[in-house]
């Protein structure tokens, strides 16, 4: 009876190493997407590319001082095959949710220092920094 209830527990354990083992493994084929704070941006705003991944209606309303326009529904990598893969790129839209998969999509193509706005440009907004329409 012991040596079936050791028997039991390695074989658990040798299960749960290799799941764990495979799951990990997964986990890493996808970074995540680093968050940047409104006010750690407002810090850093001239130093990086800004991509606004919003709707072309959105965009004209107001956007981010420098901001490039990426319309999330139609956004192909192509659109910024000029910008350097070492380049800082700050992505965002109104909350974060479209922008995060935008910026997915960077770091997946390569891009090496990509940042998602947490809380997009609305957060921008309350915390009490301008927007333009230029």
């Amino acid at each position: 009876m012991l040596y079936a209830q050791r028997l039991i527990l390695l074989v658990g354990g040798i299960f749960i190493c290799f799941f764990s083992t495979v799951y990990g493994q997964q986990t890493d084929r996808a970074p995540s997407v680093p968050q940047i704070q409104p006010e750690e941006l407002a810090e850093i705003q001239s130093e990086v590319i800004i991509l606004d991944t919003r709707s072309p209606e959105e965009y004209q309303e107001g956007h981010l001082e420098n901001a490039r326009f990426v319309n999330f529904e139609t956004f192909r990598l192509e659109e910024v095959a000029d910008i350097s893969k070492d380049d800082k790129i700050v992505v965002y839209c109104k909350k974060g949710g479209r922008s995060h998969q935008v910026a997915q999509q960077l770091i997946n193509a390569g891009y090496k220092r990509v940042k998602n706005l947490e809380g997009g440009i609305q957060a921008w907004k309350e915390q009490g920094y301008k927007i333009t329409n230029d």
